[in-house]
């Protein structure tokens, strides 16, 4: 098998699925890569001086993500982007530009690293869909961690009936306030409040948490997953207090 074939027709591919439109202060290259709305990705060259450039996508990519309704500033996202653009030597301004300086004769070099940044973090697309959970689970604790909240992560707590719960956070009791329980769900379905509830209600049969020793909360994911009417039905009726993760008054209401 002759695999200079194969490159020979993949370059042949590649250029020509490439164009360029030139402008009176740079020039536009589209190429034959496709970012995370299906269409092919756009480089922008802007001459500095005689002997360097700028490569640029002229913030589509990050900007693609925001309008997707990716909270590209969260904590673990932006920390990722982060290590991505550095990873690549790029930079990202104010304006969510990707950005990489370099001379004219590294160009070859600068455009692939460019783009390979750009499919890297169109990748950003799929923390809404996968490891989600996680990634929320993350966005809360150093949300608290931001706000000083001062409580601890996976807090062990006996029921009534003797059964220990993990629960994701707890704030110590103050003299204003009880000790707060906090449960963080990425998809409060009615499955899953049904079975806090049942968690709520055998935590509060300990004797240790009578006379309102203990408040009980959850904070749901609402950027990304919807709650049904009959979730929220149930968790009022058994007294559960569900706070949407949008609503950042009520979530600060729980420090003590």
């Amino acid at each position: 098998m002759d695999t200079n074939k194969w490159i020979d027709d993949y370059l042949k591919w590649m250029k020509t699925k490439y164009s360029i439109t030139s402008f009176d202060n740079g020039d536009e290259i589209i190429t034959p890569f496709t970012n995370i709305l299906g269409n092919r990705i756009a480089i922008y060259v802007l001459p500095i001086d005689d002997n360097k450039i700028q490569l640029s996508d002229d913030g589509n990519t990050v900007n693609d993500l925001i309008l997707l309704g990716i909270d590209i500033k969260s904590n673990v996202r932006f920390r990722i982007l982060k290590d991505i653009i550095k990873s690549f030597n790029v930079q990202l301004t104010e304006n969510n530009v990707l950005k990489i300086d370099g001379k004219k004769g590294d160009f070859p070099i600068m455009k692939q690293s460019l783009i390979q940044a750009i499919l890297r973090i169109d990748d950003l697309l799929m923390t809404r869909k996968n490891n989600v959970k996680n990634l929320f689970f993350d966005d809360v604790m150093n949300y608290f961690d931001d706000m000083e909240f001062k409580g601890l992560p996976n807090y062990p707590v006996n029921g009534g009936s003797g059964h220990t719960y993990k629960i994701s956070y707890a704030i110590g009791k103050s003299k204003s306030k009880p000790l707060q329980l906090i449960q963080i769900l990425n998809n409060a379905d009615f499955q899953r409040i049904s079975a806090e509830i049942v968690t709520f209600e055998d935590i509060a049969g300990n004797v240790d948490y009578e006379n309102h020793n203990m408040n009980y909360s959850v904070i749901f994911n609402d950027i990304d997953n919807n709650i049904s009417d009959k979730s929220k039905n149930i968790a009022h009726t058994r007294g559960l207090e569900i706070i949407p993760w949008s609503n950042k008054e009520s979530i600060l209401k729980l420090k003590n």
